[in-house]
């Protein structure tokens, strides 16, 4: 009896836990408690005891089911001071917050504790130099790179210096703090704030007491050199893989990248031109250009040879007798002799090239923006968490809702927008009407560094306007792909002030990559003093949640809607549920209704970043759909996107079939399907369409003989006529399809009794030019000999087709009439 009672108070417990909703307490609790019931029932044979346990596995079962349904509800905002804490640590060094105390117990002269950053070969030595630090002004051209791979970063202090010349602004050298005891501070923004990076006075020399880092020549300034070797610790040494120059400004000045592909086919050289022209003479911008690996080392321009994968400092830009001129500094074709040059464009290294050069030449233009434009900015760290194991090698999305509302009724003139007014472009009116109807939000993506060794990392971002504003999932914004930079910017016009003066943008966070637990922040600007952004830290975790696995195979694959094959793709049966409403077949015609009754649906895929996907919902009976039609779309994720789609709709209550579909046929890997609803729904997978049957596949053809049409050319029996044996009762189906598209080609395809040809039993309906093509829809069939004939509407069509027969007995067969 003890045993009985100890079973029962465990069962009691479990109970409260579960009126509490702790679920995994009571999950544990009810599983134990089932546990000794039954070996109490095995020992006494108590059929009470069994009774019980049964009972017990069936709350726990219940748990288990709703806990699939129910996201746990979790505070993301309380946890960023941790993530940043966590985030101080990169290469196994120590890189504390700005804010932090120093540490003052240290011995004099300094020796950094961490060590020197690594060399690129063992042959150079850490000296302290032993010439004075001059007090000579530096111009760009001073900045001389040496043996290291650090282009970028000599780029980035050569654009400082010259924004520091003409607009007395003090980059880097505010940043840099030193003691007279050989210790130097480098302020840092670095993994979602600023941070402390700490160095001695050592610097590398080679065998001739020469620099091997940056070199200012015969000036012998050394703070350049400091800042470097404070980035080089940072990024894991002077051997490090390289970057680019909007992404070491953003770390040395704070200021905001910006990666344009000149060479893409969606940038835009003149609006480009328009936004840095005024930009750049006020100092809101600085730039530098590059190319990239596949650059010739003999491509010419005004007989300067370029140099692949380098970096080059953009020190100025003009317009003379209409052309567009544009300078650049390279720091790395210099001899030490070239220091003395005066930069006043005699010296070697200074080159003028025309924009439209700089166009056609060059990978990549790498703008760096003035964070002080922008008259609202907040910012989040997140990290992306797999949920278990399998999904290390998935993509990981974190969601955030981003709140903006218009502060006061003027209209704000963006000055990185608005074209030159001392010039005559046509895009000024335009520019103008379009910044007093819209602001401009960026969206800065920055994915925290822990290893600065790791190149398979991938980050994509995804911002739209959100539906729970709008009321629909039509207002896609802007996706991008998936890359190994660090930083992802996305920036997106707004649509024009409603009231009450507010709006709502939905941004997608994404990561592809082995590692777990990966720190980011996503950092959003408003370019307007009269609009501000905050997050929506009251989001309600939504009440319903499923996920599903699937996967894309050879047979399941089908490819975008262009393709035949499109019919193939994973299909979901969707059912959404309203306790007040019933189901409804198709929408309303109230509008008003229509708003009351729906519920918010999120449907959200993932695979891995290879796989361009989308995701769409079509009004069904819950069927399979072979033939999508943009009328019965109620919502989709829009252009296909590499690893991941979302979608956010407001959905009525009814039935949807749920399409996950590859943007070609060959794309194939796993992935998974999350739907979330504040109101109950029901999804379960649709059977292919030859699911469980027997599957008979045959190809033939139209030819000059059999190419006759339909049965309005008096010649129908003459098409290709198939002998189809069923040898018993079963149920039975068949498609046509054509093998290449053939635009303006309608078919059909019916079934006869051998003994008639004329008494059609079954037909796919009226000739189509569907591209999936045409069907006889799974009926049940008398055993016996049947003709299956497929024909086009009109005769003299020469094309290939393939028909397929399904039939739920084995033994079919399918051959060609002689």
């Amino acid at each position: 009896m003890t045993d009985i009672a100890e079973a029962e108070n465990i069962y009691t417990r479990a109970a409260k836990f579960e009126l509490a909703k702790d679920w995994n307490n009571a999950f544990k609790l009810y599983l134990q408690a089932a546990d000794e019931f039954l070996r109490i029932h095995r020992t006494a044979a108590d059929p009470k005891c069994r009774a019980n346990a049964a009972k017990a596995l069936g709350r726990a079962g219940k748990i288990e089911q709703f806990k699939k349904l129910t996201p746990l509800s979790t505070d993301y905002f309380s946890h960023q001071p941790s993530i940043l804490k966590k985030s101080s640590v990169i290469n196994n060094i120590q890189i504390p917050l700005a804010t932090s105390s120093p540490s003052d117990s240290y011995t004099t002269p300094f020796n950094d504790p961490d060590g020197q950053p690594s060399l690129p070969t063992p042959e150079y030595t850490w000296n302290r130099p032993d010439y004075p630090n001059s007090s000579l002004p530096l111009l760009p051209s001073d900045i001389i790179q040496t043996i290291v791979n650090d282009c970028s970063v000599c780029a980035s202090i050569a654009v400082c210096i010259q924004h520091n010349i003409r607009f007395k602004s003090n980059l880097l050298l505010s940043s840099l703090s030193s003691s007279n005891d050989g210790r130097y501070e480098l302020k840092v923004l670095v993994n979602g704030d600023f941070r402390r990076t700490v160095i001695d006075d050592h610097l590398p020399f080679d065998s001739n007491n020469k620099l091997v880092g940056i070199s200012t020549g015969p000036k012998n300034q050394l703070w350049p050199s400091f800042v470097e070797k404070a980035y080089m610790k940072l990024m894991g040494g002077y051997d490090f893989l390289g970057s680019n120059s909007a992404i070491d400004l953003h770390v040395l000045t704070g200021w905001i990248p910006e990666h344009l592909d000149l060479q893409s086919a969606s940038f835009e050289r003149e609006r480009t031109w328009s936004r840095v022209m005024t930009a750049f003479l006020r100092g809101d911008c600085m730039m530098t250009v590059g190319t990239n690996d596949k650059t010739p080392l003999n491509y010419n321009i005004h007989s300067v040879k370029l140099l692949p994968s380098h970096d080059y400092a953009v020190t100025d830009i003009k317009e003379t007798n209409d052309e567009r001129w544009v300078t650049l500094l390279d720091s790395r074709l210099c001899t030490s002799e070239c220091g003395q040059c005066s930069g006043s464009g005699s010296c070697p290294r200074v080159l003028d090239i025309r924009w439209d050069d700089i166009c056609a030449t060059f990978e990549g233009l790498y703008i760096s923006w003035n964070p002080s434009l922008f008259g609202s900015c907040v910012t989040f760290h997140g990290s992306w968490q797999p949920e278990n194991a399998e999904n290390l090698s998935q993509a990981s999305t974190h969601h955030l809702r981003l709140n903006y509302h218009k502060t006061k009724d003027s209209a704000h003139h963006s000055h990185i927008n608005e074209t030159n007014k001392n010039g005559k472009d046509s895009t000024e009116t335009e520019t103008e009407t379009e910044t007093e109807t819209e602001t401009e939000i960026w969206i800065l993506l920055t994915r925290h560094l822990c290893d600065t060794r790791r190149t398979n990392e991938y980050i994509a971002i995804n911002v739209q306007e959100d539906d729970t504003v709008l009321g629909d999932s039509e207002h896609v914004a802007l996706k991008s792909n998936y890359t190994n930079s660090s930083h992802i910017l996305s920036r997106i016009k707004t649509s024009q002030f409603q009231t009450p003066n507010s709006g709502s943008l939905s941004i997608l966070a994404c990561y592809d990559g082995q590692f777990e637990q990966v720190g980011f922040t996503v950092t959003a600007y408003a370019y307007s003093s009269d609009v501000m952004v905050s997050w929506d830290t009251r989001v309600p975790p939504t009440r319903y949640m499923q996920k599903i696995d699937g996967v894309w195979t050879n047979k399941t694959a089908g490819g975008n809607c262009t393709h035949p094959t499109y019919m193939v793709n994973p299909q979901y049966h969707l059912r959404v549920h309203n306790a007040s409403t019933s189901i409804v077949k198709r929408p309303s015609t109230s509008t008003s209704t229509d708003k009351r009754n729906k519920t918010q649906v999120i449907l959200t895929t993932q695979s891995t970043r290879d796989i361009s996907l989308n995701v769409t919902a079509v009004w069904s009976q819950g069927e399979r759909i072979s033939e999508l039609s943009q009328k019965e779309v109620v919502a989709h994720s829009g252009p296909y996107t590499y690893g991941h789609a979302r979608v956010a709709a407001h959905l009525a209550p009814g039935d949807y079939t749920i399409i996950l579909s590859t943007y070609e046929p060959d794309q194939m890997g796993k992935f998974t399907l999350k739907v979330e609803s504040p109101s109950r729904f029901d999804i379960k997978a649709i059977p292919q369409e030859d699911a469980g049957m027997y599957v008979k596949t045959v190809r033939g053809e139209w030819d000059s003989t059999t190419a006759v049409g339909g049965l309005s050319q008096h010649r129908y029996h003459r098409n290709p006529v198939y002998q189809v044996t069923i040898p018993c009762a079963s149920e039975f189906g068949a498609r046509l399809q054509l093998l290449s598209r053939i635009p303006g080609v309608s078919t059909n395809l019916s079934l006869f009794p051998s003994s008639n040809l004329q008494r059609c039993i079954a037909s796919s309906g009226p000739y189509s030019d569907a591209l999936s093509g045409v069907d006889i829809p799974k009926r049940s069939i008398s055993p016996g000999k049947y003709y299956l004939v497929p024909s086009t509407y009109h005769a003299g069509v020469h094309a290939q087709f393939r028909i397929v027969v399904y039939s739920g007995v084995s033994g079919t067969e399918v051959v060609l009439r002689s």
